[in-house]
């Protein structure tokens, strides 16, 4: 398996992954997955991790405000959860976040992603705030 930055040409595959990950979780059809021009200013970072040619994870960073970064665009391909793989991703983000000498990574994601939100637990993340009109809990982690 290979960890490197995203490349153009990832683009399909990624968004492929992401939108399937997302049907899993919701059961719906995704409204129009994007990797945003903003994941990739000031700084921000997409990785992705690859094996025999396909996608089979993604995380990513961008610069939030000051020395705070957000964490974006965490998936991994069903198959290889549970293989250590979202840790190895997350390793690599962290590392990255210290490197560009940031204080703190935040992150949002939704109740319904019960094994990210254990996963990010683990990290030491804590939950800061919810919003349960736009179904979102908020968590952050100092570094």
């Amino acid at each position: 398996m290979l960890l490197r930055k995203f490349e153009n040409k990832d683009r399909k595959q990624v968004i492929t992954l992401i939108g399937k990950i997302l049907y899993e979780i919701f059961k719906a059809k995704p409204k129009g997955v994007e990797l945003g021009k903003g994941l990739f200013k000031k700084g921000g970072v997409l990785y992705v991790a690859e094996e025999k040619g396909k996608i089979i994870g993604t995380i990513g960073i961008r610069k939030q405000i000051g020395r705070t970064a957000r964490l974006k665009k965490m998936y991994i391909e069903k198959s290889y959860r549970g293989t250590g793989l979202a840790q190895k991703l997350y390793n690599t983000i962290e590392s990255f976040a210290k490197k560009k000498r940031y204080r703190k990574i935040i992150l949002s994601t939704t109740p319904e992603m019960k094994a990210a939100i254990k996963f990010y637990k683990k990290q030491g993340f804590v939950e800061y705030m919810s919003n349960k009109r736009k179904n979102q809990i908020f968590s952050y982690k100092k570094l």
